[in-house]
């Protein structure tokens, strides 16, 4: 899955919230910062796991860092 196909598959606020997670706020923090319910950001993560086809928040963020290039793993 290349950068621009995961920028198109996430809506906006998928893409906010995956922002949010990748640099560790957890369900309750980052449903404070946009002001909505954590309800809805487990919702929202659910949406997200299926789309960029993970298990869970954990593999979702290495994957969205690497998918816009914030992360690059090296073998060694």
């Amino acid at each position: 899955m290349e950068l621009n196909r995961t920028i198109e598959i996430l809506t906006e606020r998928e893409y906010e919230i995956m922002e949010l997670v990748s640099i560790g706020k957890l369900n309750k923090e980052i449903a404070n910062i946009l002001d909505i319910q954590p309800g809805t950001i487990t919702k929202h993560l659910q949406h997200i796991f299926e789309k960029i086809e993970v298990q869970n928040r954990t593999e979702a963020a290495i994957k969205f860092l690497e998918l816009t290039g914030r992360l690059i793993l090296v073998a060694v």
